[in-house]
């Protein structure tokens, strides 16, 4: 299953298809000669969205019409933006995530409301909280070899990769395995950009529903997973702790499960095509495992799962690298930009695993670095050394046509179409 030539989107279903196809699929599929183009103007700062810098129609822009809008392509100048969250405030996302996410928004909420909210949710991303998500990850990835290791052939993408996030997710949250491909559909359409407002608003409804019979149910029998743990959570407010609300427990779900169940599934699609078409990197990695979390990262870096961080309202007048920004302006991180930018890498746009470490900005940078990063990487990481595990000689199906990776505010490959043995 690859791109449909009617939508120009990716996915086996139609709203799939839909939803990838407005964030990009199929109209762009390699922007980086764009960036390096425009990077050495005014610093790494463009004067418009990144969908207007390649002639896209923008989804996110019926939130702030009358904005001015500004895109950065530096790491410098992204860093930058991350960084100085005062004066680049969140708020920016706020109104383009509300419809998903409802009042309740880790990723659209600044200081103290942010903090407060971080600290609800970072013990079950800690050290600590790993055994819960790895107790899921193991199993449903031999549960899905299982399914196919004998075809000698299948599209990984579909068949594995979009397979075992949103399990893993789903389980942690109380999510009824007969409930996965529903609970998948809601999540798709609740990523920003991905679907029309009221689309994201039906879906959030939809979630919100289910979760509230979960949430009833831990209160009544608490269990070692993410709801548990979120439901006998406090807040500080002054000098006085109280217990999460149910709107909070709700709005904190749907902050996260798009985000884990969408740009896992597609970092590990990138990293296997990117592997399929390296096949002397790939036998290395058969014969090393030590060589995997060097691999994973540096596919983040070159050709990660999203464009940017989230957008950014700016709250006074100022200037980046010269070029004035007024208030009131909408200004998006280009975090795929930033980590190809030469001025912070050597050679940025070759996939080199063996590069010296430096730091980027895949989980992006600041008081809004990614909650969930140890996770995805864990993830990730197990997901790949599971195929190496059982499927030898893995190579591209010679029957199918080599995929593309594609999308523009969304990365994804249109299949892994694989053989081994």
């Amino acid at each position: 299953m690859t791109a449909s030539t009617e939508t120009g989107g990716v996915g086996r279903h139609d709203w799939e298809r839909k939803t990838t196809s407005r964030t990009g699929a199929g109209v762009v599929d390699d922007p980086y000669p764009r960036f390096a183009e425009l990077r050495p103007i005014n610093g790494g700062v463009h004067d418009s969205s990144f969908f207007a810098m390649f002639g896209m129609g923008d989804p996110t822009s019926e939130a702030w019409k009358d904005a001015q809008r500004f895109c950065t392509l530096s790491y410098a100048a992204t860093e930058h933006v991350l960084r100085e969250n005062n004066l680049f405030t969140n708020a920016g996302i706020r109104r383009m995530t509300q419809h998903a996410f409802g009042p309740v928004s880790l990723m659209g909420s600044d200081d103290p409301e942010h903090r407060q909210f971080r600290l609800l949710v970072q013990p079950a991303f800690g050290k600590k909280a790993m055994g819960m998500w790895q107790s899921w990850v193991k199993p449903r990835l031999d549960e899905l070899i299982d399914g196919f290791v004998a075809k000698g052939r299948a599209d990984l993408y579909f068949e594995y990769c979009s397979q075992f996030p949103v399990f893993v997710i789903a389980m942690t949250l109380g999510v009824a395995r007969d409930d996965l491909d529903q609970f998948q559909h809601w999540a798709g359409l609740m990523q920003i950009g991905a679907a029309p407002a009221a689309e994201a608003r039906a879906a959030r409804l939809e979630v919100e529903d289910y979760m509230r019979a979960v949430i009833a149910e831990r209160r009544r029998a608490p269990r070692d997973d993410l709801i548990s743990l979120l439901i006998e959570s406090e807040i500080t407010e002054g000098d006085q702790r109280q217990r999460i609300t149910e709107e909070q427990v709700l709005g904190l779900v749907c902050n996260l499960v798009p985000a884990g169940v969408g740009t896992t599934f597609r970092s590990l699609g990138i990293v296997l095509v990117t592997l399929m078409q390296r096949p002397e990197l790939l036998a290395r990695l058969y014969e090393d495992r030590s060589l995997v979390p060097a691999v994973v990262d540096e596919v983040l870096r070159w050709n990660g799962p999203v464009l940017t961080s989230p957008f950014r309202l700016v709250a006074e007048d100022t200037e980046i690298a010269g070029v004035k920004i007024p208030k009131g302006s909408i200004i998006e991180p280009g975090i795929a930009a930033a980590n190809r930018d030469p001025a912070q890498f050597e050679n940025p746009d070759a996939f080199d695993p063996f590069r010296p470490v430096k730091p980027t900005l895949s989980f992006s940078y600041g008081p809004h670095f990614c909650v969930g990063g140890q996770v995805a990487r864990m993830e990730l990481r197990a997901a790949l050394n599971a195929l190496l595990d059982r499927l030898p000689n893995l190579r591209f199906d010679p029957d199918e046509p080599e995929p593309q990776l594609t999308g523009l505010l969304y990365r994804m490959p249109t299949g892994v179409p694989a053989a081994w043995g």
